[in-house]
């Protein structure tokens, strides 16, 4: 078997078992583990994540590399994974290989960091271009040039098994991923305290601990990380609608787990190319009336709007395991 050196940003803890704080993580591995022997290059972290690798791997210092020419496949372009690129570029190993990318850098780096993220980011792409093939989830993102996208998804049967009928909802809206500026939490707390308050939201994803004081309110319920899928499910199953306040997105799962549970989801015009023709996504402007309009329309129709969820095609992670391993294995064979 072959090995795939495989490049991550991600911190991974424990001991006997393994733990990351980026679920994303564990899924490449599992589409790439049959066929590969994977060498993870990585932060290691003493603190315990909440996310739990079940696949098997082995640790590699880039050091430890005896072989010349290596076969990589990196996740992301960050500072970390640029500077393993260098450490193997200094030590003269012949680099084969892809970059996936699964959000647009350029405009994360701008929001994050202003102008200097975005030129940080620019340096690090040129470089990374020169010596890796790029795999995207999108074809919009800027500087880059694919013929073929890929659609991440952790879709199994359990999600696509069929959804029981709801009678008592326990939040009118649901918003499920990470606390960093570009995805929009702060604007979405700030419009749901002062202009919706009427609406229950539940805000999932984050510690306790980092959510700030001025956050709180009386309809809005914040709830930690959770790592169990009918957990998950059971979150999607019981309520109304799942939003998105991304201003900048590449294929977010969380809208493919929505539409599995038939749930309607609302996202912002930043975003709107990750429609990919799927049924029951709503684009809204970051205006108070518009939003409400779109709200009122999704709840004067909701059945409707159900069934008209129920028609989509969406990818599993089985279709995202053949597209990733058609999309690298003509590279590495060669």
């Amino acid at each position: 078997m072959k090995k795939l050196f495989l490049i991550t940003n991600d911190k991974i803890s424990g001991k006997k078992n393994k733990y990351t704080s980026n679920n994303d993580l564990d899924n490449i591995i599992s589409c790439l583990n049959d066929d590969y022997n994977l060498q993870l290059i990585c932060r290691k972290s003493s603190k315990k994540f909440e996310y739990l690798i079940d696949e098997k791997f082995n640790f590699c210092k880039i050091l430890d590399i005896k072989e010349k020419k290596i076969n990589i496949f990196m996740i992301s372009i960050t500072p970390y994974n640029f500077f393993c690129l260098l450490k193997l570029i200094l030590l003269r190993k012949k680099l084969k290989g892809f970059v996936f990318l699964r959000s647009d850098g350029f405009l994360e780096y701008k929001i994050r960091y202003g102008i200097f993220g975005y030129f940080l980011y620019f340096l690090m792409f040129c470089v990374i271009k020169k010596r890796l093939k790029i795999l995207s989830v999108s074809k919009k993102f800027k500087h880059v040039n694919v013929k073929k996208t890929l659609h991440p998804s952790e879709l199994t049967s359990s999600w696509l098994k069929k959804k029981k009928l709801t009678k008592r909802f326990k939040a009118d809206f649901l918003y499920l991923g990470r606390f960093k500026k570009e995805k929009g939490v702060d604007y979405l707390i700030d419009i749901f305290k002062k202009n919706f308050y009427k609406f229950k939201l539940k805000v999932v994803g984050t510690e306790k601990r980092y959510i700030k004081k001025e956050y709180y309110s009386k309809n809005i319920n914040f709830i930690g990380p959770i790592n169990n899928q009918k957990k998950l499910i059971e979150l999607y199953d019981t309520s109304k609608i799942f939003i998105l306040p991304s201003y900048t997105e590449g294929f977010p799962k969380v809208i493919s787990e929505s539409l599995a549970r038939l749930r309607p989801v609302i996202i912002f015009k930043e975003i709107k190319h990750v429609l990919n023709n799927r049924k029951g996504i709503f684009v809204c402007k970051r205006d108070i009336k518009n939003i409400n309009k779109i709200i009122n329309f999704i709840l004067n129709n909701y059945k409707n709007i159900e069934k008209m969820i129920s028609k989509n095609k969406l990818y599993t992670k089985n279709n995202f395991k053949r597209e990733l391993l058609n999309s690298i294995q003509n590279e590495f064979t060669n």
